[in-house]
């Protein structure tokens, strides 16, 4: 990791990337979750292994739209997408 990265992680928690989710769950509610996760992924810089490894762990079908998703589900994906990015920067 580079020291740009491991500022971004600092700047963002769990409730920013819930925001993000969220925001991006009301204007594009139609979108797969893959391409809201990769827009996600670029607008706040957080790991992409980190995201998949969420994915797979809540076993969430990557190609379901983002507006079927309830608020506890995307609460549980924002948690577990920070928290494997926090693990993958302290390995």
């Amino acid at each position: 990791m580079t020291r740009q990265q491991i500022r971004k992680l600092f700047a963002v928690d769990d409730e920013q990337i819930l925001s993000v989710l969220t925001r991006r769950q009301f204007t594009q509610p139609h979108d797969s979750i893959r391409s809201v996760l990769e827009a996600t992924t670029a607008e706040i810089g957080c790991c992409p292994a980190a995201v998949e490894s969420a994915i797979q762990w809540l076993q969430i079908d990557w190609d379901q739209p983002i507006g079927r998703l309830r608020r506890t589900e995307l609460t549980q994906l924002a948690r577990s997408i920070y928290r494997f990015w926090r693990q993958s920067v302290t390995a």
